[in-house]
């Protein structure tokens, strides 16, 4: 159900442009990524033995290119002999069976970290939309729709990214770090001080880029989300656009929050950007610094020439696993802030909760109280104001008022949607408060103003509150909400599957169907929200006969604008600034002359 909220608070737009806060703890955000690895343990340790494996393979590459240059080339040409080609060939077929078991092991590892990360990112996603669905609708009130889709896609696929490459790297970069160090310190002391020269270097660097660009990911994933949000108004509302003749007015404003992107994004680039090339840098002077300390070295006898060759190839190697995370640095970043938001939203603490020990609601008899109720979306400032009546069983209870009057509050407050400041609300004399919201809401049956249908079949969408309904159960439902006779016209009858909220059928035909909905739900206290504003005269007919139908021994409110459809009420309630100014039958209040009858008349003049 969605909030009855037309006194609510509305999503601010001046929100799209806050300023972003910064994480108080990344490596918090890390570790808890890192906590989804669990279900996957199986995977990430036959990938430790794949990365092991490949780079054992791949530091026993250049030992034994070295090796054949010194024995095979230089010792034959000292000896004054031929190259021992067999001896070559044998070393040459080596290093091929080396490479090859090195590229299956990589692939193999890629191909499980693949498998891993999107389990993860599904498990993710699971999890977040079961959030969404014990938030509290002042969540979905504030929060622009736009942005939350952002983070089930744009945010989880960072992280997606992320963790399906960079975990690869980073347990391949820290055993290509400890094997090569060994191996170098085997080689030669003093070769590989030499190129430990630029690690301090290496490590400031990476540290004074991070700092800068870690803010500005998170505001390029916050433009994003805000993007995203405006572009989804606007398929949405595409016709009052175009209506008010705004497209050029939304255009010039998607402008500004696609150029809000780009300077961030950019900012992100470039400061992001800057590593590598430095990285580059840093490596290429290691290699000038292990060729002429080599060459030194070679020239005095210490070592020989395949050494400097295999050293040479190990201080690439050594390089390799910072530039690897310089070349992921991007998706990093953008990961951990996407993380940060998804995790900002699973943090989220629903507002209304069940307490511990609840009641279910059962046997409703549907005698509801209001006893001196006050309540406001924002503190200090209440919407109602001690607001007091009781509905017995079986009563019409009809809500009158004007625009902003506090009456689709009343309806908010009842479905639990909100928790009210003070009073209280009783179903039977017990306060909802200490109901289940499951129980509760299964006693009360809502048609509201705007009717919402799933893109699903019409059968799906009638038998949506009691998905066991029977074919049948469906069938009659549809005839006591006459809705039976357009639906058989359809092609496929009620197997008919409605596009995107069901806007290929008339809205009076919508409203019929979610009328049909309440119909199968049958529940014992009914809701009826404006259900027959914005209706042609045959089709508010229609509606009328199926809510006659539909009130029968419950318990109903109505909010109604168009009184004469709330004439018969057993008791009328005028709402006026949120207070009850006046209640009683539509006879009793047109002879008072009040707020009711001045209401009644204007309709009618």
């Amino acid at each position: 159900m969605k909030a009855l909220n037309n006194n609510g608070p509305q999503r601010r737009m001046s929100d799209m442009g806050r300023p972003v806060e910064k994480a108080n703890d990344s490596w918090a955000t890390i570790k808890r990524l890192f906590s989804y690895w669990k279900s996957s343990r199986w995977k990430l340790i036959f990938v430790m033995i794949c990365s092991t494996a490949e780079v054992g393979l791949q530091l026993l590459a250049p030992l034994l290119i070295g090796k054949s240059i010194d024995e095979c080339i230089n010792l034959a040409y000292q000896e004054g002999g031929s190259v021992d080609f067999e001896r070559l060939q044998w070393t040459l077929i080596a290093l091929t069976l080396v490479y090859i078991g090195s590229a299956l092991c990589s692939w193999l590892q890629e191909y499980l970290m693949a498998i891993a990360s999107l389990n993860i990112v599904r498990t993710i996603r699971e999890e977040m939309i079961e959030k969404l669905h014990t938030l509290s609708i002042r969540f979905f009130d504030t929060k622009l729709r736009g942005e939350t889709m952002s983070h089930f896609t744009n945010d989880v696929e960072l992280i997606r990214d992320a963790l399906g490459r960079t975990v690869i790297q980073l347990i391949s970069s820290v055993f290509t770090l400890v094997g090569t160090a060994f191996l170098m310190l085997s080689l030669s002391l003093e070769l590989t001080g030499m190129v430990c020269l630029t690690i301090p270097l290496v490590i400031l660097l990476s540290k004074f880029v991070m700092t800068r660009t870690r803010k500005f990911f998170s505001e390029q994933q916050q433009a994003l989300g805000n993007l995203n949000g405006m572009i989804e108004e606007n398929i949405v509302g595409m016709k009052v656009i175009r209506s008010f003749g705004q497209e050029e007015k939304q255009t010039e404003k998607f402008g500004q929050l696609n150029k809000k992107l780009q300077d961030t994004g950019s900012s992100a680039q470039i400061y992001s950007g800057i590593l590598m090339p430095l990285m580059r840098v840093l490596d290429n002077l290691s290699y000038i610094i292990v060729t002429i300390a080599g060459s030194f070295l070679a020239s005095r006898g210490s070592i020989t020439v395949g050494v400097i060759q295999s050293f040479l190839l190990y201080s690439r190697n050594f390089q390799r696993p910072v530039n690897q995370i310089a070349t992921q640095f991007n998706s990093v970043q953008s990961a951990i802030a996407g993380a940060e938001r998804i995790f900002k939203l699973l943090d989220e603490k629903p507002e209304i909760t069940d307490k511990a020990g609840a009641k279910t609601l059962e046997g409703t008899l549907g005698r509801v109280c209001f006893d001196h109720v006050t309540f406001g979306y924002e503190k200090g400032k209440p919407i109602v104001k001690d607001i007091s009546f009781t509905a017995e069983p079986g009563e019409v209870i009809a809500i009158v008022g004007g625009t902003g009057a506090g009456k689709s509050t009343l309806i908010n407050l009842l479905t639990r949607f909100y928790d009210i400041d003070e009073g209280s609300i009783t179903i039977d004399g017990e306060e909802i408060s200490n109901l289940t919201q499951q129980s509760l809401r299964n006693a009360l049956g809502i048609v509201l103003q705007e009717p919402f249908l799933f893109s699903e079949s019409i059968k799906y969408n009638i038998g949506y509150g009691k998905p066991n309904a029977s074919e049948e159960e469906i069938r009659q439902a549809a005839i006591t909400a006459n809705a039976y006779h357009f639906t058989i016209r359809l092609a496929d009858g009620f197997e008919t599957v409605l596009h995107e909220q069901g806007e290929d059928i008339s809205h009076g035909q919508r409203q019929l169907l979610t009328i049909a909905r309440a119909v199968l739900v049958n529940a014992p206290i009914l809701i009826l929200d404006e259900a027959t504003s914005n209706i042609d005269t045959r089709t508010e007919i229609l509606i009328q006969k199926a809510i006659a139908n539909l009130t029968q021994g419950k318990t109903c409110f109505i909010i109604a604008h168009r009184l004469s459809t709330i004439k018969n009420a057993d008791k009328i309630l005028v709402m006026e600034n949120g207070r009850i100014v006046e209640s009683g039958k539509h006879e009793e209040l047109i002879q008072k002359g009040g707020v009711y009858e001045k209401i009644y008349s204007s309709q009618f003049e």
